[in-house]
């Protein structure tokens, strides 16, 4: 086959929602340091969730990177979970500023009257596990909590008691990686720079069914690589122009003899970030 092939990546997300963006979370104080507090603890507990929805007035301002509209505060001390207090954005009409509130001590008290112990309110309705973290940031990924921290805790909690503390120092050593694509103004679609096109030089001229195509799109998933960067298993498949096990295994090979890719340590596995998820497409000129 006398064909030039370059190789275009496209980032492989699955069900995406319009809400699907990186949210705040909730904001923690263990032994007297801040930690982001991935997650929202009261939304656990639809009845408790509701009713701190009607405590806040309704013009407050609910931000892309917070549907809920508001940020809890927490602290753990003596390995109890306590619940500090509510803050909200609540916007003025008049000069279009906006300005940062919080719950009455006294509302809160009443709206959590069931877990308070007369001057603080313990966390008893939660049981499981809550994730806090600080430092730098290592993965990101625009939806939900879905990102890394260099320092990680997941902490076990018991009817706002904990029962177990799990820490974690992640990094990143650096590699190569599908997300490592020329940006366009459409986003993360790209041409990888013209001294990569050699990393998995398929041999086309195998493959006549493909004679009279002009793109083969793989799908990688379920990658994992070892603490070297060598790509110890993956699953591709071709999706485009129609499976071909062969050259499914051909792109697999050449994968895993390339080296070294991006490994990413992250509580406690090697994870293949920037790996796994993504269309692979050759376009065939």
């Amino acid at each position: 086959m006398n064909k030039q092939s370059f190789i275009s990546i496209i980032l492989f997300l699955t069900s995406l929602s319009i809400y699907a963006t990186g949210q705040d979370g909730d904001v923690i104080y263990i032994d007297g340091t801040r930690w982001s507090l991935l997650g929202q603890p009261i939304s656990r507990d639809t009845v408790l969730l509701r009713q701190v929805r009607a405590a806040i007035p309704q013009q407050h301002v609910t931000l892309s990177s917070n549907w809920s509209g508001y940020t809890a505060f927490w602290s753990i001390k003596q390995d109890v979970l306590y619940l500090d207090s509510i803050r909200y954005l609540l916007s003025y009409k008049t000069d279009k500023n906006t300005q940062s509130e919080c719950i009455p001590a006294k509302t809160l008290q009443r709206v959590f009257k069931n877990y308070s112990n007369g001057s603080q309110i313990v966390a008893g309705w939660l049981k499981g596990d809550i994730r806090v973290a600080r430092g730098k940031i290592l993965y990101y990924e625009h939806m939900g909590y879905e990102r890394n921290y260099e320092e990680e805790q997941i902490i076990s909690i018991n009817q706002g008691k904990v029962s177990g503390v799990q820490t974690f120092h992640n990094y990143v050593k650096e590699g190569f990686s599908f997300d490592q694509v020329v940006k366009t103004k459409t986003g993360n679609m790209g041409v990888l720079p013209a001294q990569l096109r050699e990393m998995f030089p398929l041999h086309l001229g195998r493959y006549p069914e493909l004679a009279n195509e002009k793109r083969i799109v793989f799908s990688i998933r379920h990658a994992k690589v070892d603490e070297t960067g060598h790509l110890v298993d993956c699953e591709v498949k071709v999706m485009k122009p129609g499976d071909n096990p062969q050259l499914a295994a051909e792109m697999s090979a050449l994968m895993k003899a390339y080296y070294p890719w991006r490994v990413s340590f992250i509580n406690g596995e090697y994870r293949a970030y920037g790996i796994e998820r993504y269309y692979v497409t050759y376009l065939l000129e």
